[in-house]
């Protein structure tokens, strides 16, 4: 609360109502004060300020005529809230006996507010890593706060008074914000530092003065939804930064009760126009209606730790959301779920990939939600390494040097060139692929470089031309480079050499300009160490590496992987399957030891095979660890338990696995080496 003691000026110079225009002048002048106040028998019964007094002079000639003062005054007490009324220009201060104890102007107690919550603001703006820059109306610096110094690793004396839109890299115009235009989730660029705001006119008394621009890293952002002083202590001016974010904050109780909304209400996503119609609503029930899928505040609560999922709606709406857990007092005492709609991100796409061209306005969408989907390799990933790996490919993508990909069989290498493909300069044109390894070694030389006519016996009269003459102007990936045999290594090597090939049984040579990015999943290294790999043609390939992790290393990445796959073969047979949160943890604790391939498989089995629209546990389990020839069922646990609460699940799996198999309770408890006595009381215990 801010009061009127804070802002009034102190030691008013007063004057006796009887003074005459000569008096006042002398101590306007003499005191160098903007107004004096008029007394009558020691009571403030009116001013005259420097405006009305240059009136007066220039009205009358005799300055000894008596003064005409102004009384559109008020007495306000020091510690009352401040607040403004209708026709007042000029506010008195007093104290408790009544007496006169400073004053302020209307225009200087408005301009002293603003400056107090700006301050206020910027305190507020210090607990949750929000920088906050503001200009004037020719958009020069006038305040810098401290988080805005390390956010862009630059001094409040290096800033204030520069031309903010010589220093910041962006799309749209900063004039714009002062015909009085908000920028909201605007991504740029400041001294290096890729920063994501919003930028608002700064009003005051109705006139743009200039602009402010609260901004945040996005990283700073992930890590701010972590502290509990941020979300315990949300207020006014917080809630106003969440919704011009366009996201949703919702408040869970441990029980599932949705406490409260903040931010912005996501209406599509659940078909309703007000919070309060969902507010009060437990989260299980919302799940067993179609509203929630997965539910996350459960997973997050079996967890205890800050987790993320996309999830889906009955009206096929779908969010990004990141579920954080409140402690208090060693125990979770609420959820927080941030989530933002990334419904219309698969929209964008696909129409992006129509028209072959990119509005602005998607690309910044786009960009942000770069973790879930990018722009048009169909990439899905979450996990940190995934986007370190995608940051570099988007570097490495406009320039024409060779890239060797290394990684297991079924990563993804394909997939990682044709994206680099994708974003390269060269996108335009025909991305040719070739697989080292399916090719026979006497085929391989004509075709790589193609053939003239009757170059050999069965060869086309009208000649071939090779896959490197097919991709030129464009991109070739080789894959399984490490299958090449030795002397296609050396004619391979000359081909980098001299951007150039000779057709077999030609003599004219042809020049390439072709981007060549290759793949292994073999150490080739090791292979030239074992002399099965040129060395020269090592160094040749080996320009700038990347390497893919395998996919038991990211575990981040399976639920979103799984979660596109089943939405891709929902499409394609006309499905309408979900995971459980109990699949979901069975998929993520798998090795995946065919990484991405062999998840889409298992993924494409479940949705065919799966009897119900749910895929439970045991769906997965049956899929994962089908019982092979000659080998016993494996146990499966899915993370640190008790070890009472272990042999109890254990021995439920197991009881469960032998009825499915052989249908009676006799035979089960024979083969699991128990009486059928046993057998009936721990059935009769599973079923209470």
């Amino acid at each position: 609360m801010f009061t009127w003691r804070g802002i009034l000026k102190s030691d008013p110079v007063t004057i006796p109502f009887e003074s005459t225009i000569q008096d006042v002048l002398q101590q306007i002048t003499i005191n160098r004060v903007e107004l004096v106040l008029v007394l009558e028998n020691r009571r403030v019964i009116g001013y005259v300020d420097q405006q009305s007094l240059l009136q007066q002079i220039q009205n009358f000639s005799n300055l000894q005529r008596p003064i005409e003062y102004k009384q559109d005054i008020l007495k306000v007490p020091l510690d009352h809230e401040i607040e403004f009324y209708h026709n007042i220009n000029v506010y008195i201060g007093i104290n408790e006996h009544d007496e006169v104890v400073g004053y302020c102007t209307n225009q200087h107690a408005r301009q002293r507010m603003h400056e107090l919550q700006l301050m206020h603001l910027n305190q507020l703006s210090q607990g949750a890593g929000i920088g906050m820059i503001t200009t004037n109306s020719s958009l020069e610096i006038t305040f810098v706060n401290e988080m805005a110094e390390k956010i862009l690793g630059l001094s409040t004396s290096f800033l204030l008074n520069r031309k903010y839109s010589s220093l910041i890299e962006m799309k749209q115009s900063l004039e714009d914000v002062l015909l009085g235009k908000s920028l909201i989730s605007v991504s740029s660029y400041l001294n290096f530092k890729q920063i994501i705001g919003n930028f608002t006119p700064l009003v005051v008394n109705g006139t743009c003065t200039g602009l402010v621009h609260i901004f945040f890293l996005r990283e700073q952002w992930e890590e701010a939804v972590k502290e509990l002083e941020f979300v315990r202590h949300l207020n006014e001016d917080l809630q106003a930064i969440y919704s011009s974010s366009q996201e949703q904050i919702m408040v869970v109780s441990p029980e599932g009760t949705i406490l409260r909304f903040t931010g912005t209400f996501l209406k599509d996503y659940w078909g309703l126009d007000h919070p309060d119609k969902v507010t009060g609503q437990n989260v299980y029930d919302l799940e067993k209606q179609g509203f929630i899928q997965p539910n996350i505040v459960e997973m997050c609560l079996a967890k205890g730790r800050k987790l993320t999922s996309i999830q889906e709606s009955k009206n096929g709406k779908r969010l990004w959301s990141v579920a954080t857990p409140v402690f208090y007092e060693g125990r979770i005492a609420k959820i927080i779920v941030i989530s933002r709609d990334i419904t219309e991100v698969n929209r964008l796409k696909e129409k992006l990939m129509k028209v072959q061209q990119e509005s602005e306005g998607y690309k910044q969408e786009l960009q942000e939600l770069k973790s879930l989907s990018t722009k048009k390799s169909g990439l899905v990933y979450q996990s940190q390494v995934m986007e370190r790996l995608v940051d570099e490919i988007r570097m490495v993508a406009d320039v024409d040097s060779t890239i060797l990909i290394y990684g297991e069989s079924g990563v993804g290498k394909e997939v990682i060139a044709h994206t680099i493909h994708e974003w390269s300069k060269r996108h335009k044109h025909r991305f040719v692929r070739v697989n080292c390894g399916a090719i026979p070694e006497q085929l391989i030389e004509s075709e790589l470089f193609g053939y003239e006519k009757g170059a050999f016996t069965g060869a086309d009269v009208k000649g071939k031309p090779g896959y490197f003459e097919m991709a030129n102007g464009s991109s070739i990936f080789l894959d399984e480079i490490s299958e090449l045999p030795l002397n296609m290594q050396v004619k391979l090597l000359r081909v980098l050499q001299e951007r150039e090939i000779t057709r077999v049984g030609g003599t004219k040579t042809i020049p390439l300009n072709v981007r060549i990015i290759a793949a292994t999943n073999r150490d080739l290294w090791e292979l030239v160490q074992a002399e099965k790999f040129r060395e020269d043609l090592y160094y040749r390939l080996h320009v700038i590496p990347i390497y893919i992790p395998a996919l038991r290393k990211r575990k981040e990445d399976i639920m979103p992987l799984s979660l596109n796959f089943l939405q891709r073969f929902n499409q394609t047979y006309g499905k309408e399957k979900h995971l459980s949160r109990e699949a979901i943890e069975v998929l993520e604790n798998h090795p995946w030891k065919g990484n991405v391939r062999e998840l889409q498989n298992v993924i494409e089995r479940l949705v065919v095979t799966s009897r119900e629209n749910v895929i439970h546990r045991d769906d997965v389990l049956s899929i994962l660890y089908a019982r092979q020839k000659g080998k016993a069922e494996p146990v499966v646990t899915l993370g640190l338990m008790p070890l009472k609460q272990a042999i109890e699940e254990v021995e439920t799996q197991l009881i469960t696995l032998g009825l499915q198999k052989y249908g009676t309770a006799a035979k089960a408890s024979e083969v699991l080496g128990i009486s059928p006595a046993t057998m009936s009381r721990r059935i009769k215990k599973l079923l209470k």
